[in-house]
């Protein structure tokens, strides 16, 4: 008998298995009880006809957002398959049954299993965690269908709800409390796991290559929170305080993955990289030692990253992130402006922009810019600046080391983000169609501003991640009722998102 399975819910990248459940696998085992992990994405993609139905991995394809769209697929493809997981946990004989609820992609396939897992097997109880569980995760706990749900951290949490203990943080709606000590979370438990049968390569998921198979790929979490307090970002509300693991944690937990699994290509799921300059150079100084013992094989990883002042970050750091197989960062840019981002709250100024692209340049690091059109104060002078900054540093881009400009889909007023908190004093209000409007920005202004930039990154020759163009199209005919005439618009696949594919 299994006391819990934990299951992985599509629709998610496949380039490798999420961390949390490795991660929640290792801690309830650390405590006595066993665990396994099913990933039900994978196994979903490894056995549909990818030529008809792996377009749904796309990150612009709507089938697991949208109900009716979904209802479709899960009648027509998902359901068999259900039945042979069904077999499969049935062989397992859990006790629990965990499921990840990673996005809002997770909602309604999540909903269906439930459904499923409760008939049959009525005696089992289900429990749902995630970065969406606060909102799914009530959802299916306010319908029965879950017998508990997690919000936060789940590592305390897990083991008190396998001890029946409910009334506890971050279980069905108290509040959450943060760990404060992340280097006493054990290394993440893959061995259930079939790398082998990750796609090697980050490719189209309609095409499914036996010849390109088996990931050397593997995610690492080495903070949790974030130094930066962006006034249009939630994650001050999730985790109010910064948090990060030793460097030497970190790097150990590489070299063990490295010598596990044959990893040699590490994403960290951080909100920055770069929140500790001081772990930063442990784990460059630790990875770089083992690489010199012969301990681990040279690796190479990636992950988010801030500007920071020649002070804070000197040169040398830069090198020895180069030295230690660090070879591309993406940047929260959001705006060429000064001016904006100070109303951001980004804390950087355009010098400490400018040393970040030049050591960043000089030292073989590739990036990805994010940027973000619209927020409240930009106006059409301070925009100018975001096409002026493009102008500005594509000599890096000729260079080959830009590897993305992410343009997000204009910005939203995020729940829990204190741009939400703020907005009334601001003078932000609420249009006809939902869409908040600030002195003469309107959705309208900013979807033509977000127009414009995708097209001076086309022009400059910037390769350009976006997955916002043909619904802010729609958006834009139905404000202005007119057909919208704009070149450039094609319909892409962008390798990896906005963090581009794996390193």
């Amino acid at each position: 008998m299994i006391d819990i399975i934990f299951l992985t819910l599509p629709r998610l990248e496949l380039r490798a298995p999420i961390t949390a459940p490795a991660i929640l696998k290792a801690t309830v085992e650390n405590k006595g009880y066993k665990a396994y992990c099913y990933d039900l994405n994978l196994d979903l993609w490894l056995n549909v006809d990818t030529k008809k139905h792996g377009a749904v991995w796309f990150d612009t394809d709507l089938t697991f957002r949208y109900e009716d769209k979904f209802e479709e697929f899960w009648n027509e493809v998902i359901h068999e398959h259900s039945l042979r997981w069904i077999d499969h946990i049935k062989t397992k004989n859990p006790k629990w049954i965990g499921m990840t609820i990673f996005s809002q992609r997770s909602k309604w396939i999540s909903i269906k299993l439930c459904k499923i897992l409760k008939e049959n097997f009525p005696d089992v109880k289900l429990v749902a965690g995630g970065p969406f569980a606060e909102y799914t995760g009530k959802l299916l706990y306010d319908k029965g269908l879950v017998d508990c749900y997690v919000v936060g951290e789940g590592e305390e949490a897990i083991l008190n709800i396998l001890e029946n203990k409910f009334d506890v943080p971050g279980v069905n709606g108290n509040a959450p409390v943060q760990i404060n000590n992340l280097d006493t979370i054990p290394i993440p438990d893959y061995s259930d796991f079939h790398m082998d049968k990750y796609p090697t390569t980050w490719s189209d998921p309609r095409i499914k290559d036996d010849t390109k198979m088996g990931t050397d790929f593997v995610y690492i979490t080495g903070s949790r929170g974030c130094v930066r307090k962006c006034s249009f970002c939630d994650i001050q509300s999730i985790w109010p305080k910064f948090r990060f693991r030793s460097g030497a944690s970190i790097a150990e937990e590489m070299q063990v993955q490295n010598q596990a699994y044959g990893s040699r290509r590490f994403l960290f799921t951080d909100s920055l990289l770069n929140g500790s300059v001081k772990q930063l150079k442990d784990i460059c100084t630790t990875l770089i030692d083992y690489r010199d013992k012969g301990m681990m094989k040279p690796v190479r990883w990636q992950g988010q990253f801030i500007a920071r002042p020649e002070h804070q970050m000197a040169e040398e750091v830069y090198e020895l992130m180069d030295k230690a197989g660090l070879r591309f960062v993406s940047i929260g840019v959001e705006s060429g402006s000064e001016v904006v981002r100070n109303d951001m709250k980004k804390m950087f100024d355009d010098e400490a922009m400018d040393f970040t692209f030049r050591m960043c340049a000089k030292h073989n690091i590739e990036m990805a810019w994010l940027l973000l059109v619209g927020y409240p104060t930009e106006t059409e002078e301070e925009f100018q600046k975001t096409l002026d900054m493009l102008e500005k540093y594509n000599w890096i881009n000729k260079k080959g080391l830009v590897r993305s400009v992410a343009l997000g889909p204009t910005l939203d007023i995020v729940p829990g983000s204190p741009l939400a908190w703020n907005q009334e004093k601001m003078g932000i209000t609420w249009d006809e169609n939902k869409h908040w409007v600030y002195k003469d920005n309107t959705r309208e202004v900013r979807i033509r501003r977000w127009l414009r930039l995708k097209e001076k990154c086309l022009e400059l020759e910037y390769p350009v991640v976006e997955k916002a163009t043909d619904h802010l199209l729609a958006e834009l005919e139905k404000i202005t009722n007119q057909k919208q005439k704009v070149s450039h618009i094609y319909d892409h696949y962008n390798e990896g998102g906005a963090m581009g594919p794996s390193v």
